[in-house]
């Protein structure tokens, strides 16, 4: 017996919210049993009002604590598809009554409804599936030039490094995020062969398969944007229906999916090799027109060997008209990873430009200056690059602006001083152009606020024709007391890859629209030793 004052309080709370309770599962059980009349009395208005109200009561069990998520969305699920099917019936009736009174408006009415498509999840699935399979046979045919936003984030601050599983819930349960640690840009070309996505830089003649990591530079860079996960998802995984739900006023139909280690071709990079990893995520499709909306893909924890400890990509879908063809491409990528030391990246990637191309076709840089004077045997015979060894001062002519520039972009030079030869003798004149690209364009946060742009030279213009050019940064001179500006400070850091890097402290956005620069041109073998000498410091 409660002989507390605290004790009788909570014995007091526990006979009025025990009978709030079970006036609240009474109602829940109320409403379930006036849904399953109004079925019973096939009447189609008075269960999707009832429908609305039941699951809306549904919702509220759930918020009070009378029953679990998981078997709301059950009952929502099996309410639906019992809502579904007595419409079906109901239609049926009124057409069985319709041919009994007027025989030809019964043909009429019956030819209509088999124009109509099924609502049924499963239907809805199976079209779809049969639709997206038909498109993705032709995606080799379409490329699309993406560019990728990918921002950084400091990880917090531990006692000891929490585990991966540690990591993953953290960032579940996290509703805000964490501190900025910079950000870069990436502009690439992008197309489906084989079913695999293939990389090249934006104006490149040609796709490799072979320069992933490379074009990535020092971020994240996710692929199967373009249908290689709906491909194997649809063709390998097991997918159900989950529930309905309206977005933008439209009827959508979500449907989880399980892909197991097994089935799975989704690769990640580990210390030494690309391992395959399961993964899971949902599929959202809309009804009306059988197409796929969005694709979550969410993976399991990764190998210890991974940087990463879980990568999520969200990939949204639309159609485009290319060739009188209405396609699917994707619309927008979101890419979340979680790395092991805590920090998170989150990329975003847009699309544009989609096209279709030829299998025969060979892709030519728009920029490319016609060759009158080259024979049909000198324009095959490759030519060599500038020697090694000369100095030359060069002005870069391409504006560049923080809020579009990216890695990939090409840029444009001319000539501040003439390329002269160990003999003197002129090789390419005060004004001509150089062709190169950027290499790296990213922003660092913090007490030491920057921007960092590589920069990297590959051709000039001798003659009406395109020489290689291999070169790297020459230390500056000393700056004049005049040239110097208090709230920023540019420096030329010697790069292994055939590259100068330019860094502007404290700029908050950066808008160049010329930049002089100093080079001196190297040889191939020095560009490998230094590559070389590179990889070996960052091995220890």
């Amino acid at each position: 017996m409660a002989n507390h004052f605290s004790a009788l309080k909570r014995a007091r709370q526990t006979v009025k919210r025990t009978a709030q309770n079970r006036a609240n599962a009474s109602q829940f059980r109320t409403e379930l049993r006036k849904f399953r009349q109004a079925l019973q009395a096939a009447d189609g208005a008075k269960a999707k009002t009832q429908f609305s109200s039941t699951v809306s009561m549904i919702d509220k069990a759930v918020k009070k604590g009378l029953i679990h998520k998981n078997t709301a969305a059950r009952y929502k699920s099996r309410l639906n598809a019992r809502l579904v099917a007595a419409n079906l019936l109901v239609g049926a009736q009124i057409r069985v009554r319709q041919f009994q009174a007027v025989a030809i408006l019964v043909v009429t009415l019956a030819l209509a409804s088999a124009g109509q498509q099924s609502s049924d999840p499963t239907d809805v699935l199976l079209r779809t599936r049969e639709r997206l399979l038909a498109d993705l046979a032709r995606m080799p045919r379409y490329t699309c030039v993406q560019t990728i936003t990918r921002k950084y984030y400091q990880a917090p601050s531990h006692f000891r490094q929490p585990s991966c599983a540690t990591l993953i819930a953290q960032h579940e349960s996290r509703k805000h995020e964490l501190s900025l640690r910079g950000w870069d840009r990436l502009r690439l070309e992008v197309a489906l062969v084989n079913r695999s996505n293939v990389f090249a830089w934006v104006g490149s003649p040609r796709f490799t398969d072979d320069t992933l990591e490379q074009l990535a530079g020092r971020g994240p860079l996710g692929s199967g944007d373009f249908g290689t996960f709906l491909a194997e998802i649809f063709l390998r995984a097991r997918v159900t229906f989950k529930q309905e739900r309206v977005e933008g006023g439209k009827r959508m139909l979500e449907y989880p999916y399980d892909m197991p280690l097994g089935k799975s071709e989704y690769r990640v990079k580990t210390k030494n090799d690309w391992v395959l990893t399961p993964y899971s995520g949902t599929l959202v499709l809309d009804p009306e027109e059988s197409d796929i909306v969005e694709l979550t893909v969410r993976t399991g924890e990764l190998p210890e060997d991974s940087s990463a400890c879980q990568a999520i990509s969200q990939v949204t879908y639309g159609r485009a008209s290319i060739h009188e063809r209405m396609v699917l491409v994707p619309r927008e990528t979101r890419l979340r990873a979680i790395d092991r030391p805590g920090s998170e990246s989150f990329s975003v990637t847009s699309f544009a430009s989609c096209r279709e191309y030829a299998s025969t076709v060979r892709f030519l840089f728009d920029e490319s200056p016609a060759e009158p004077t080259a024979t049909p045997a000198a324009a095959t015979r490759p030519l060599e690059p500038i020697p090694a060894g000369i100095r030359f001062k060069t002005r870069i002519v391409t504006p560049i602006d923080s809020d579009s520039a990216a890695a990939g972009d090409p840029i444009e030079a001319v000539l501040r001083s003439p390329l002269r030869d160990k003999k003197n003798s002129v090789l390419a004149p005060v004004g001509a152009r150089l062709h190169g690209r950027l290499r790296r364009f990213e922003q660092a946060s913090g007490p030491f606020d920057h921007f960092e742009i590589v920069v990297q030279l590959d051709s000039v213009e001798i003659g009406g024709i395109r020489v290689p050019l291999l070169a790297t940064s020459d230390p500056p001179r000393p700056r004049r007391p005049d040239e110097d500006r208090s709230h920023r400070v540019m420096s030329q850091d010697y790069d292994p890859w055939n590259s100068a890097v330019f860094h502007y402290w404290r700029e908050p956005h950066l808008r160049l629209k010329e930049l002089d620069s100093e080079w001196i041109t190297v040889s191939a073998n020095e560009i490998e030793e230094a590559a070389n000498a590179a990889k070996r410091r960052n091995s220890f």
